[in-house]
């Protein structure tokens, strides 16, 4: 499964929020600085998602906010109840 999600980096906590228009907004405590906050993208999801970090990874916008984030061996609505989102907001 493969999805979108918009990245805001140096926040409080690492968190995923479905928008109202059902683009996601991935909140990542970590700084986008020597791929810290890219790391702590896939942990985190591989974690929330019950995945080996090695079944997640960026696919696209590594050096950008705007991502595509690819897993391993889950579906949209399995994702989506994991996650806490609308299935809707995966595409």
């Amino acid at each position: 499964m493969r999805f979108r999600v918009h990245v805001k980096t140096n926040r409080s906590e690492t968190r995923l929020v479905a928008e109202a228009d059902d683009t996601l907004t991935l909140f990542v405590a970590a700084a986008p600085v020597k791929g810290k906050a890219n790391r702590e993208i896939v942990k985190w999801l591989a974690k929330k998602l019950g995945k080996a970090s090695s079944q997640v990874r960026i696919v696209a916008g590594v050096y950008s906010n705007s991502k595509i984030i690819e897993v391993i061996g889950v579906g949209k609505e399995e994702a989506a109840e994991l996650l806490g989102v609308d299935p809707n907001s995966f595409g």
